[in-house]
């Protein structure tokens, strides 16, 4: 069974310039290479200090979360930092900003 054409494929949209199919653009002798796997989305700039994680919460949690931030017009992330300092000093540990600050230096 073959794949069905894309109903958007053949649209031309009206520009300055008619835009060329994506297959014919590159050179047919040039290899394509996969992206590397640590290749950045154009705009983003590279954060070695920071690890990215995500959290896994039942909807109820995160809907109260979204409430509190929306209430005190903050971020979800604002909310979240505020737990985990929160959990930090509870173990003795200083606070997020503190530690960000002896990662700079």
């Amino acid at each position: 069974m073959s794949k069905r054409p894309s109903l958007i494929g053949g649209l031309t949209l009206p520009g300055p310039e008619p835009r060329e199919p994506a297959a014919s653009a590159a050179p047919a002798s040039a290899p394509t290479s996969p992206e590397p796997e640590s290749a950045k989305p154009a705009g983003r700039r590279a954060r070695p200090d920071v690890v990215h994680t995500s959290v896994y919460l039942p909807k109820e949690v995160h809907r109260r979360l979204r409430e509190i931030a929306f209430t005190r017009d903050v971020k979800v992330h604002d909310v979240i930092m505020e737990g985990i300092d929160a959990a930090l000093q509870k173990h003795g540990h200083p606070s997020a900003a503190s530690l960000k600050g002896k990662g700079d230096a």
